[in-house]
Parts: structure tokens; sequence; C-alpha cells
């Protein structure tokens, strides 16, 4: 991790720096955790101090040179220096906890994904036609009064057969209001 130390309106001392550094030290286990190298992590850090109101501020910024890459910004204001260092490094802290819990759903998203995709290449798709061709239920012919008593012993809905009297193929069928209706090809 890079530190830069920037003051504004404010002597940088040694033990400023080091605090800070101190501090810092507790977010590499966060920084561990979101696959980043210590080298990846360039951290800035601005100290101001404004003259008027008498109050300290500290921003820091976090730039991850990773292919995920990222900026985490955090400022704090307070009448302490250290205080006010304490509070953003508090803040930083729970940025880095939000980032690492949207890293790992992203994983599980991606992993979800994939598995997904690998069910669905995996499994041989099977093509069936749209015509597949039947045979006749019953390859005698039969009269139209025989076709209907199959019919109701089956319990089917249609049924085609060959017409006794005429040769042809035929279709007997269940209506709804309960009769039934054939289906001849014209002589």
């Amino acid at each position: 991790m890079q530190v830069e130390h920037v003051g504004k309106n404010i002597e940088l001392t040694d033990f400023i720096k080091a605090y800070t550094e101190h501090k810092l030290e507790r977010l590499k286990n966060y920084l561990k955790d979101l696959d980043t190298s210590e080298d990846s992590v360039r951290v800035r850090v601005v100290y101001d101090f404004e003259k008027r109101r008498h109050r300290n501020r500290v921003d820091i910024d976090i730039y991850f040179n990773t292919p995920g890459g990222g900026v985490i910004h955090a400022w704090e204001e307070s009448n302490d220096l250290y205080s006010a260092i304490d509070f953003v490094i508090d803040e930083v802290e729970r940025q880095l906890i939000r980032l690492k819990s949207r890293r790992i759903e992203e994983k599980r998203r991606q992993a979800k994904l994939e598995s997904l995709k690998e069910h669905s290449v995996t499994t041989p798709s099977i093509e069936r036609p749209l015509i597949t061709l039947e045979p006749l239920p019953s390859e005698k012919p039969m009269s139209v009064e025989d076709a209907r008593l199959l019919l109701e012993e089956t319990g089917a809905f249609f049924l085609p057969f060959i017409n006794s009297e005429t040769g042809q193929v035929n279709v007997i069928y269940r209506k709804k209001a309960g009769n039934y209706g054939l289906i001849a090809p014209n002589v």
C-alpha cells in the first residue's frame, strides 16, 4: 500500500504520518480479502485545517489499480486532528466491508450464471420433428357405429378409422354437448 500525505494549512509531522499509517494497517486485512496486492493500492490522505472554524478535516482516497478497479473516498471533520483520523478510518473500513460483500455477491452471481450455462450446454437438446407418422389405431375397416363404440371404450376424444362402406379414412370425434361428429372426405 502506497501512502501519500498532503497537508493544507497544516504542518505535517512525522508523528501525524506514523499515526495515520498505523491506523491504516487495520485495513490491510480487508484489502487481502478483496484480492488486491499491496502494490496495487494507493492511498492519498489530505489533512486540512480551516482557520476560520478551527476545524481539522481529513480526506482519504483509496485507489485500486486492479481489473475491478475503483475508488473509495471518505472524509471527516473534528476539532481534534487525531479523532478526525480515527473517524475517517472507521468510515473507510465500513466502505471496504460493503465493497467486499458486493464483490462476493457478484462472484456468486457469476458462478451461478456459469453453472447454468454449463448445465444448458451439457444437456443435449433432442430435436423432435414437428410431425410424426402414427399408425391407425385399427387397421381393419369398421362401420361408423363400431368406431363410435370403440371411441367410448377407449375414452379418447377422436378416433381415425377406415370406413367399411367407403374404404376411406374417416375421423369420429366427441363433441362438448355429448354427441359425436364424423369427418369424412367428400365423395
